[in-house]
């Protein structure tokens, strides 16, 4: 008996020595923070979630290598089988023609695998972004943990329990913000961890040519100066997004014009990608498509065809222009150009590139719920406006109404500058020109018409403008100015007339190879009506000459009058309400917010006192000598008469 406890003795110990050589797998319970590095140009509050897809025991090496072992699935995963299948059948996950995770059938050995490939970053795929694709539809729907980020944050922190291999991602459907974008799936073992979002917001600059102080160079700025009929060009830079594990990747520029501002269309549209030696033209209609119509209350939407040809990171830049029109603001308010950039934001979603009505680069509607959007860009354009009001001998203070004079014609000319693309025409005055200017900003071949002519004076030597008849009655602008000396003068009121900024001012449609500064000649001819006044709308910043080119008889035509306006952008255009600053130096001008004003005054001509004659006294004595003369004769008559 005693021998049998003895041997049952040295069995028990011998099975306690065996048990203590067996490893423990018992669960790890213990807390780890996972540290998720911000993008700093992501304005989004997003949600991560963190979920295990290994578990196992830690060790850290002396060199901060995490280790990995006796490896388990994780808590999250939730149907083993279908995960396996699905990496399997992956034809991104094979080499050779074999599928890497052919032979697997447990988490170790998928995780044999995995340990095989190469890390990735926010700038770079490869098989380990296909692998987190796969198995992130097997994770099931409640995250390991989870946290929520402000605008303001440059990490997130998310706390989970038990050491393992975690799949960090946005929450679905959890971005709302447009300036923001999903991040690529991010894998890791945690102990303590840092990881970085792998997501990328593009961004793009928006500016106007500018013409500086001198009027001899131009560069790009938030606002500028222009005239009626002028081009406004502008300048968008970019560059090529991080479109790294997407299909396809959108990149939409969406542009909207104000009311006074009118587009150059799409051949005044030009792309360039790269720098320097590397940069590159490209084609419209191949490389990039720039659609007008049915582009969402913008004025055109420029979609590339497939962004993914170019470098990431490479420069993109955009030009193209636009033209003022009658609809312009004027004053200390700007005419806004406003953009924006549509971008995808959610790399595992799948994109065709092609919308459904077969427009390149354009989303289908069901994909409007997959991009961001960046914040405006806005330039501003602004003119100026000169009211002239015609008084005769005197303005009356006390009664503005008084002393108001018809029928003076004057004529505004000046220089002011507009930068001109490649490309893209734009109009100079010629006297071989066959275009006219209209009141619209448009320019015509169509001479002015009209039938009805308005006597408004008499021609003198000074006399450059207006009509007269000829020979044989009919209404006509002398070939020489001398004729209209002593001339009757007309105007032409009534017809076509009436559409045009000046009647006899003509401009020569020309283009130019490359982007200039040319001057814009400007001229407008108007007429006081009865309440005195004219205005010469939307013009910039230039020299100017007013000149009274037709005097109501009996006043004394004034000398012309030279001046220059100038004009101060703001610092910088954010909202678009900012106000520039305008100035002239015409001491009797006035200035309301950009608004220039004043009075002009013709002086009447003057009946002059003679001196040196002789008098009224000789008239009387010549003429009582001839009444006395004429009654002498009478008598004499009628005496010789009775005689008879």
């Amino acid at each position: 008996m005693k021998q049998i406890k003895k041997i049952a003795s040295i069995i028990l110990a011998a099975v306690m020595v065996m048990a203590m050589t067996i490893p423990a797998f018992a669960a790890d319970n213990n807390s780890y923070t996972i540290t998720v590095d911000l993008n700093k140009n992501d304005k989004g509050i997003h949600t991560y979630e963190a979920y295990q897809l290994f578990k196992g025991d830690l060790k850290i090496e002396s060199d901060g290598k995490k280790v990995l072992s006796n490896i388990e699935w994780g808590n999250n995963v939730t149907d083993v089988s279908a995960l396996l299948q699905a990496l399997k059948s992956n034809d991104k996950l094979k080499k050779d023609g074999t599928n890497l995770f052919e032979k697997c059938s447990t988490a170790s050995d998928v995780a044999e695998v995995v340990a095989k490939f190469s890390n990735t970053d926010s700038n770079n795929s490869g098989m380990l972004d296909d692998f987190a694709d796969v198995v992130e539809t097997y994770l099931g729907k409640k995250a390991a943990g989870t946290t929520t980020t402000t605008t303001t944050d440059e990490t997130a922190t998310i706390n989970v329990i038990g050491a393992g291999y975690y799949l960090v991602k946005d929450k679905d459907e959890s971005l709302t913000a447009n300036d923001t974008a999903y991040t690529r799936f991010l894998l890791q073992v945690v102990g303590n961890a840092n990881v970085v979002v792998k997501s990328e917001v593009p961004s793009g600059d928006k500016k106007v040519y500018v013409v500086d102080a001198t009027g001899t160079t131009h560069q790009a700025g938030d606002a500028n100066y222009a005239t009626i009929g002028s081009h406004v060009s502008y300048e968008i830079t970019s560059k090529v997004p991080n479109y790294t594990d997407y299909d396809y990747y959108y990149f939409i520029m969406n542009d909207t014009l104000s009311n006074g501002l009118t587009f150059d269309g799409a051949e005044s549209v030009e792309v360039k990608v790269g720098e320097g030696d590397t940069q590159t033209t490209l084609t419209q209609g191949t490389d990039y498509y720039v659609y007008t119509e049915n582009v969402g209350g913008n004025t055109f939407r420029l979609a590339f065809a497939n962004i993914m040809n170019y470098q990431i990171g490479s420069k993109i830049v955009v030009t193209y222009s636009a033209t003022v029109n009658n609809q312009a603001l004027t004053g200390n308010t700007g005419n806004p150009n406003t953009w924006n950039l549509t971008y995808s934001n959610k790399p595992d979603e799948t994109y065709t590139g092609k919308s459904e009505n077969g427009r390149p680069g354009l989303p289908n509607e069901e994909e409007t719920n997959v991009f961001g959007k960046t914040p405006d860009e806005k330039t501003l354009t602004y003119l100026t406006k000169l009211d002239i009001t015609k008084y005769a001998n005197e303005v009356d203070l006390e009664d503005l109404e008084k002393n108001l004079l018809a029928g003076a014609e004057f004529t505004l000319t000046g220089t002011s500058y507009q930068v001109i693309l490649k490309a893209v025409e734009y109009y100079e005055a010629s006297d071989k020109g066959t275009y006219y200017l209209l009141k619209d900003g448009t320019y015509t071949e169509t001479a002015p018409t009209g039938t009805d002519y308005v006597e408004i004076g008499v021609g003198t030597a000074t006399t450059t403008k207006g009509y007269i008849k000829d020979e044989n009655g009919d209404y006509v602008v002398p070939e020489n100015v001398s004729d209209y000396d002593g001339a009757t003068l007309y105007k032409l009121v009534k017809g076509t007339a009436e559409d045009y900024l000046d009647v006899n001012t003509k401009y020569e449609k020309k283009t130019k190879d490359e982007t200039t500064l040319v001057p814009v000649n400007v001229s407008m001819e108007m007429t006081t009506g009865a309440d005195g006044k004219i205005a010469f709308e939307r013009l910039g910043a230039g020299t100017y000459t007013l000149t009274e080119t037709v005097t109501p008889e009996g006043f004394n035509t004034i000398e012309p009058i030279e001046f220059t306006i100038s004009f101060v952008a703001p610092d910088k255009v954010t909202d678009g309400t900012e106000k520039c600053t305008w100035s002239i130096d015409w001491k009797d001008a006035t200035n309301n917010e950009g608004i220039f004003a004043a009075n002009v005054i013709n002086k009447s001509g003057s009946t002059l006192p003679s001196t040196g004659g002789i008098g009224t006294t000789i008239f009387y004595i010549i003429g009582g000598i001839l009444v006395v003369g004429a009654a002498i004769l009478l008598i004499t008559k009628k005496r010789m008469s009775s005689e008879a």
